[in-house]
């Protein structure tokens, strides 16, 4: 730690000169001001999200603009609690992926928006004021700045080990199909029996539609670090997260979670906290209780299931091959899949028919629902579909007919996906 070397420094300094005081006391009514003005920077507009560089910028700028001032105040240097906590956020924005050179943007220009602000308020008279506040000032700022570099280095060494570490190795070799019990063994991952193999796609929080590159990626890395999070067990059988910005696999020991008894409800329980934890988003696919020496191919499934969920745009949530099941059959080439296909292809010339029986099966076959949704009358409803049974061989008036209907708009939205 550098508190010691840097109080040294400051209790070596002679009483501050008069007006010293009065500078700093009138700057404290400014506070505000100079936390909105430091936060906003060409370099920080182009960098950061606007969440952060509009609320969560100035709330830490105030907090660390009124630490300065009451230490200078005080002729004292941070003492180690306020260090704890600059440490804690340089560990955070590293986490986050924050380029070191931006924090350190950050922190220089706070500095100087803060003397220069003395220095309009000083007098004339009160040259040697303003001299010991900007000399004092740069021992404080060295202090946080050797404090902050430590703590950021110190957590990419971290997440360096975390990003080549043992439980992704382990991980990447199960989901290739290898034995990876003696690699698990070796780098002290505990292994489960049995995991509950999961393919995930995560949707865009606010930040990632930002239209600044740098800005979208701090927010994708934010949001995945908050994710990680809710996946880190307490112990037992490892966790093993394959994850990026858009999603990934995660393998789930039917021990990781011990929030409900249920598997359903356990893993369901799961991706809510996930999803609130991301602030977006978040689609799964679920393979559950496969054993260890066959992950491979529920990886596969689970990727399969996934696609075919995307595909019938499902809202965000959990699924299983049950409920794709129709769409799991139906994605596998055929002489009946292309039957299917070539029925509804007089329809496809038609874009109000295929929407009238796309919101009708969506209804439950409500034709009043039905015509609600499409905003038009319910004669409107019944002329389309009578329209439909003339140029298409099913009906949409039979069972046999709209089961078929049904099955062909699903093997058309999968041969478009495919496309």
């Amino acid at each position: 730690m550098h508190v010691h070397h840097y109080g040294s420094l400051l209790e070596d300094d002679q009483e501050p000169p008069a007006g010293v005081s009065r500078i700093l006391n009138a700057v404290s009514g400014r506070i505000n001001l100079l936390a909105q003005r430091s936060a906003v920077t060409n370099v920080t507009t182009q960098q950061l999200p606007r969440e952060v560089r509009d609320s969560e910028l100035p709330t830490i700028g105030r907090r660390y603009f009124l630490l300065v001032l009451h230490r200078l105040l005080e002729g004292r240097t941070p003492d180690e609690d306020d260090l704890r906590e600059l440490r804690e956020r340089a560990a955070q924005r590293a986490r986050e992926g924050v380029p070191l050179p931006l924090l350190l943007h950050l922190w220089q220009r706070g500095f100087q928006e803060f003397f220069s602000e003395c220095r309009t308020i000083a007098s004339g008279a009160e040259s040697e004021a303003l001299g010991w506040i900007g000399s004092v000032t740069l021992r404080l700022q060295e202090a946080f700045v050797a404090e902050l570099l430590d703590a950021y280095q110190h957590e990419q060494a971290v997440l360096l080990a975390e990003q080549t570490g043992a439980a992704q190795l382990v991980g990447r070799l199960l989901l290739l199909g290898h034995d990876a019990r003696a690699d698990a063994e070796r780098l002290d991952v505990i292994l489960a029996e049995h995991y509950d193999v999961l393919a995930l796609n995560f949707g865009f929080t606010p930040g990632e539609l930002a239209s600044e590159d740098n800005s979208r990626v701090v927010a994708g890395r934010r949001k995945l670090h908050r994710m990680l999070r809710v996946l880190s067990p307490g112990g037992g059988p490892s966790v093993l997260p394959l994850l990026d910005r858009s999603g990934g696999h995660v393998l789930l020991p039917s021990t990781a979670v011990t929030a409900a008894d249920a598997p359903r409800e356990r893993t369901a329980w799961l991706i809510t906290a996930m999803q609130s934890a991301a602030g977006a988003p978040v689609t799964a696919a679920i393979v559950e209780n496969v054993n260890v020496a066959v992950l491979h191919d529920a990886a596969d499934e689970a990727d399969k299931i996934l696609h075919l969920v995307r595909a019938l745009n499902r809202p965000p949530g959990i699924y299983r091959l049950a409920d794709v099941s129709v769409a799991y059959q139906l994605s596998r080439p055929g002489p009946g899949v292309e039957r299917l296909l070539e029925s509804l292809a007089p329809v496809l010339s038609h874009p109000e028919l295929l929407e009238t029986l796309q919101i009708y099966l969506d209804c439950d076959l409500d034709r009043q629902r039905t015509a609600r949704t499409l905003a038009v009358h319910p004669n409107t409803v019944n002329n389309r579909l009578n329209r439909l049974a003339e140029i298409s061989p099913h009906s949409p008036f039979t069972v046999d007919g709209i089961t078929a209907l049904q099955a062909a708009l699903i093997a058309q939205r999968l041969a478009d996906t495919r496309q």
